[in-house]
Protein backbone atom coordinates (compact mmCIF):
# COMPACT_ATOMS: atom_id res chain seq x y z
CA UNK A 1 0.00 0.00 0.00
CA UNK A 2 1.76 3.33 -1.35
CA UNK A 3 0.78 6.68 0.27
CA UNK A 4 -0.76 9.13 -1.75
CA UNK A 5 1.72 12.09 -2.60
CA UNK A 6 -0.95 14.03 -2.57
CA UNK A 7 -2.00 13.40 0.68
CA UNK A 8 1.68 14.03 1.83
CA UNK A 9 1.70 17.13 0.58
CA UNK A 10 -1.99 18.37 1.77
CA UNK A 11 -0.85 16.91 5.59
CA UNK A 12 2.35 19.25 5.52
CA UNK A 13 0.30 22.01 4.43
CA UNK A 14 -2.37 21.17 7.24
CA UNK A 15 0.54 21.17 9.92
CA UNK A 16 2.17 24.19 8.63
CA UNK A 17 -1.07 25.93 8.84
CA UNK A 18 -1.39 24.87 12.13
CA UNK A 19 1.53 25.21 13.52
CA UNK A 20 1.85 28.86 12.19
CA UNK A 21 -1.76 30.00 13.38
CA UNK A 22 -0.56 28.89 16.94
CA UNK A 23 2.22 30.61 16.62
CA UNK A 24 0.53 33.85 15.35
CA UNK A 25 -1.47 33.52 17.90
CA UNK A 26 0.75 33.56 21.07
CA UNK A 27 2.65 36.21 19.35
CA UNK A 28 -0.34 38.53 19.30
CA UNK A 29 -0.94 37.71 22.99
CA UNK A 30 2.65 38.61 23.77
CA UNK A 31 1.82 42.27 21.70
CA UNK A 32 -1.38 42.66 23.76
CA UNK A 33 0.18 42.07 27.36
CA UNK A 34 3.91 42.14 26.97
CA UNK A 35 4.20 40.91 30.48
CA UNK A 36 3.79 37.42 29.33
CA UNK A 37 7.34 37.31 28.43
CA UNK A 38 8.41 37.69 32.05
CA UNK A 39 9.04 35.41 35.25
CA UNK A 40 7.02 37.97 37.43
CA UNK A 41 4.17 38.68 35.28
CA UNK A 42 1.68 40.18 37.75
CA UNK A 43 4.46 42.65 39.27
CA UNK A 44 5.19 43.41 35.42
CA UNK A 45 1.81 44.83 34.86
CA UNK A 46 1.73 46.24 38.29
CA UNK A 47 4.65 48.04 37.01
CA UNK A 48 3.98 49.10 33.36
CA UNK A 49 0.58 50.61 34.00
CA UNK A 50 -1.43 48.95 30.67
CA UNK A 51 1.38 49.76 28.17
CA UNK A 52 1.26 47.45 25.43
CA UNK A 53 3.85 49.16 23.25
CA UNK A 54 6.86 47.18 23.76
CA UNK A 55 9.21 50.27 23.71
CA UNK A 56 7.44 52.39 26.23
CA UNK A 57 6.63 49.69 28.16
CA UNK A 58 10.01 48.81 28.76
CA UNK A 59 10.97 52.64 29.36
CA UNK A 60 8.28 52.83 32.07
CA UNK A 61 9.91 49.40 34.08
CA UNK A 62 12.83 50.82 34.21
CA UNK A 63 12.12 54.39 35.47
CA UNK A 64 10.04 52.65 38.05
CA UNK A 65 12.99 50.19 38.95
CA UNK A 66 15.17 53.48 39.13
CA UNK A 67 13.04 54.95 41.96
CA UNK A 68 12.67 52.01 43.49
CA UNK A 69 16.69 51.73 43.65
CA UNK A 70 16.70 55.61 44.54
CA UNK A 71 14.66 54.47 47.58
CA UNK A 72 16.77 51.17 48.60
CA UNK A 73 19.72 53.43 48.12
CA UNK A 74 18.28 56.07 50.70
CA UNK A 75 17.67 53.20 53.09
CA UNK A 76 21.00 51.47 52.87
CA UNK A 77 22.93 55.04 53.40
CA UNK A 78 20.72 55.44 56.63
CA UNK A 79 21.56 51.83 58.10
CA UNK A 80 25.35 52.08 56.43
CA UNK A 81 28.26 50.32 58.27
CA UNK A 82 31.67 50.98 57.24
CA UNK A 83 31.46 47.14 56.05
CA UNK A 84 29.54 44.53 55.39
CA UNK A 85 26.19 43.77 53.61
CA UNK A 86 24.70 46.99 53.37
CA UNK A 87 28.28 48.90 52.59
CA UNK A 88 27.61 46.12 49.29
CA UNK A 89 24.97 46.95 48.86
CA UNK A 90 25.09 50.70 48.47
CA UNK A 91 27.56 50.47 46.23
CA UNK A 92 25.39 47.75 44.14
CA UNK A 93 22.47 50.11 43.88
CA UNK A 94 24.76 53.11 43.14
CA UNK A 95 26.23 50.22 40.11
CA UNK A 96 22.53 49.30 39.01
CA UNK A 97 21.28 52.82 38.75
CA UNK A 98 23.99 54.03 36.40
CA UNK A 99 23.59 50.86 34.40
CA UNK A 100 19.52 52.04 34.10
CA UNK A 101 20.44 55.33 33.03
CA UNK A 102 22.43 53.96 30.43
CA UNK A 103 19.50 51.59 29.57
CA UNK A 104 16.95 54.16 28.85
CA UNK A 105 19.70 55.77 26.37
CA UNK A 106 19.65 52.37 24.60
CA UNK A 107 15.96 52.44 24.09
CA UNK A 108 15.95 55.77 22.58
CA UNK A 109 18.98 54.52 20.36
CA UNK A 110 17.96 51.39 19.45
CA UNK A 111 20.20 49.47 20.59
CA UNK A 112 19.10 46.18 21.88
CA UNK A 113 22.86 45.02 22.23
CA UNK A 114 23.50 47.68 24.83
CA UNK A 115 20.55 47.39 26.40
CA UNK A 116 20.52 43.44 27.28
CA UNK A 117 24.22 44.13 28.66
CA UNK A 118 23.08 47.23 30.53
CA UNK A 119 20.39 45.68 32.59
CA UNK A 120 21.81 42.44 32.51
CA UNK A 121 24.42 44.21 34.82
CA UNK A 122 21.76 45.74 36.86
CA UNK A 123 20.48 42.23 37.61
CA UNK A 124 23.45 41.41 38.54
CA UNK A 125 24.14 44.53 40.60
CA UNK A 126 20.82 43.10 42.61
CA UNK A 127 21.86 39.86 43.32
CA UNK A 128 25.38 40.64 44.15
CA UNK A 129 23.75 42.34 46.95
CA UNK A 130 21.47 39.64 48.18
CA UNK A 131 24.10 37.43 48.44
CA UNK A 132 26.84 39.95 50.38
CA UNK A 133 22.90 40.41 52.80
CA UNK A 134 23.05 36.57 53.34
CA UNK A 135 26.90 36.03 53.65
CA UNK A 136 26.36 38.57 56.65
CA UNK A 137 22.97 36.97 57.74
CA UNK A 138 21.82 40.90 57.93
CA UNK A 139 18.11 39.31 56.00
CA UNK A 140 16.24 43.23 56.78
CA UNK A 141 14.43 45.65 54.50
CA UNK A 142 17.45 46.00 52.57
CA UNK A 143 17.66 42.35 51.74
CA UNK A 144 13.97 42.00 50.85
CA UNK A 145 13.83 45.08 48.89
CA UNK A 146 17.35 43.94 46.68
CA UNK A 147 15.10 40.44 45.97
CA UNK A 148 12.06 42.26 44.57
CA UNK A 149 14.55 45.11 42.90
CA UNK A 150 15.97 41.52 41.41
CA UNK A 151 12.45 40.45 40.16
CA UNK A 152 11.84 43.90 38.65
CA UNK A 153 15.05 43.88 36.38
CA UNK A 154 14.79 40.64 35.54
CA UNK A 155 11.26 41.69 33.96
CA UNK A 156 12.93 44.68 32.48
CA UNK A 157 15.11 42.35 30.94
CA UNK A 158 12.35 39.83 29.42
CA UNK A 159 10.51 43.14 27.95
CA UNK A 160 13.34 44.48 26.52
CA UNK A 161 13.31 41.08 24.33
CA UNK A 162 10.70 42.66 22.73
CA UNK A 163 12.07 45.96 21.95
CA UNK A 164 12.09 46.59 17.99
CA UNK A 165 15.52 47.23 17.07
Amino acid sequence: MSINPYMTVLGAIFLFAATSSQSMAALSLSLADPCTVSDFPALCRGTIKGQTNVNAATDVAIRELMKRTRQAKEIAEKELKRDGGVATCLSNFNSAFDNLDKALTNIKENDGFSLNINLSAALTDYDTCSDAMKETREINVIYKSAGVLYKMADNCLALSTLVKH
